[in-house]
């Protein structure tokens, strides 16, 4: 499972990558801070066949974790604790950001 980078000193993180045909990522929603910061906001944008998926499963990696598909335009749970991008056909970027307030 992959994890976020931070971007700058606020609460802003963020996960860049390219895939391969048929690659698929896991990628860890970092926790919520311990002076209480919340989710503001999750958005995600590709360029190309990226299907991406969220699960509240605390163990994402698990044969037993249930994935719902995010479709394009929809809002993410901001309870998700991980989201996991498949990429069909050719290769294609993907970027997932969060911000907390």
């Amino acid at each position: 499972m992959q994890e976020m980078t931070r971007t700058n000193e606020g609460f802003n993180f963020v996960f860049e990558k390219e895939l391969s045909a048929n690659e698929e990522v896991i990628v860890k929603i970092p926790d919520v801070s311990p002076n209480k910061k919340s989710i503001s906001d999750i958005g995600w944008q590709t360029d190309g066949d990226i299907t991406l998926y969220g699960t509240l499963s605390q163990d994402p990696e698990a044969d037993s974790a249930i994935w719902q598909e995010i479709g394009e335009g929809e809002e993410i749970n901001k309870t998700v604790f991980a989201l996991k991008a498949v990429c069909g056909g050719n290769s294609a970027n993907i970027v997932i950001r969060v911000i907390f307030n």
